[in-house]
């Protein structure tokens, strides 16, 4: 009988969690690379400012050279440091005013936003990719990605999109796609951000009391700049070491993806590799590693434990699997099976008859 509770307890058997290095296979770039990648996207003004914040927090900086380019990462957490401290590191604005400093940084995630955009209709091409997706499908696996792009979507759920596919009702579904995206999507928006798009271009995902913190998306999904030239900005966390989630929609996604690692028999890591500042999916995958063994904590005390997932690592980093080792139980081995993806969806089709 208490076998028979424990199975039920499970939210699915198999969870995915992708990083950057999953869309890398599909022709995205990785986060190491975006910003040399993008540079000669921007305009002319965006590159002119932004350079003159590279070489103020970088003075080695080169322009030429895409070594000395600035991690992403670390670019975007200096110029909110940059920011919050700019009334208190002078006495006055200066030539360079705190308004070009962000709309430098707002111009940087645009690009990249509208620049992943284009890139998607070749990327979904990509002929690996719907073997993956059938796996996932065969397998009625989660997939917790924490890329922006649509690739899954599209791929998994069409043009069917509803709120419990991306995990956003109350209730996780045990059954059918299911998409969890806690740093956000390109095609999520604010209601408020979509308040002047024509009405059945657009679905409700995740519904707020407040416009700005109600989520809608595009049917079809389209891109962020529209016909008369108006830029939509959709809801993303950039990559910084310092990352907000307050919205009520990435609490309410962690929480989501707590429960479904908490839950799982097996969890396979592609191409991410636990960055060492991403510390919130740190602690979520430790709660959840964790309630493996304790159970999850629900209005009348823990529920029954499920016990130790497996976990796998397909990366072509061998301290990723060192890296994820540190946040599993004792006991537990993590193990590289793979370095792509492509590599890992090939042999899976060969060992398992897989059609």
């Amino acid at each position: 009988m208490l076998r028979e509770l424990v199975l039920t307890n499970r939210i699915r058997e198999t969870v995915y969690v992708l990083g950057a290095g999953f869309s890398k296979g599909c022709g995205y770039p990785l986060t190491r690379d975006l910003l040399p990648q993008v540079w000669e996207r921007l305009k002319a003004k965006d590159q002119k400012s932004l350079l003159k914040i590279i070489q103020f927090h970088h003075p080695n900086f080169i322009l030429n050279d895409a070594k000395s380019f600035p991690l992403i990462e670390q670019l975007l957490t200096e110029m909110k440091v940059n920011a919050d401290l700019y009334d208190g590191s002078r006495r006055y604005a200066g030539n360079f005013k705190e308004e070009q400093l962000q709309e430098t940084r707002s111009a940087l995630l645009t690009t990249i936003a509208q620049w992943f955009h284009e890139l998607y209709q070749s990327a979904r091409k990509t002929p690996w990719l719907k073997d993956f997706v059938n796996i996932v499908n065969e397998q009625n696996a989660a997939v917790i990605t924490f890329n922006w792009d649509l690739l899954l979507d599209h791929e998994l759920l069409g043009e069917e999109i509803q709120s419990q596919h991306y995990g956003l009702l109350d209730e996780l579904p045990k059954v059918g796609p299911l998409i969890l995206k806690p740093h956000g999507s390109l095609n999520w928006y604010s209601t408020e951000e979509l308040n002047r798009a024509r009405p059945e271009k657009r679905r409700v995902l995740f519904e707020w009391k407040t416009p700005s913190d109600a989520i809608e998306l595009f049917i079809p999904p389209r891109a962020i700049k529209s016909r008369t030239s108006r830029n939509y900005s959709p809801l993303l966390v950039p990559p910084t070491y310092i990352k907000d989630f307050d919205k009520p929609i990435f609490r309410h996604l962690w929480k989501q993806t707590t429960e479904v690692l908490s839950t799982a028999r097996k969890i396979v890591f592609i191409g991410y590799s636990l960055p060492a500042d991403d510390l919130q999916a740190k602690f979520i995958l430790r709660c959840g590693f964790h309630n493996q063994r304790e159970g999850l904590i629900g209005p009348r005390g823990r529920t029954p434990a499920t016990g130790d997932a497996t976990v796998q690592v397909i990366n072509p980093d061998k301290d990723v699997a060192s890296r994820i080792q540190t946040i599993a139980n004792r006991g537990v081995v993590v193990s590289t099976v793979a370095s792509y993806a492509e590599e890992w969806v090939a042999k899976f089709k060969a060992e398992s008859n897989f059609l």
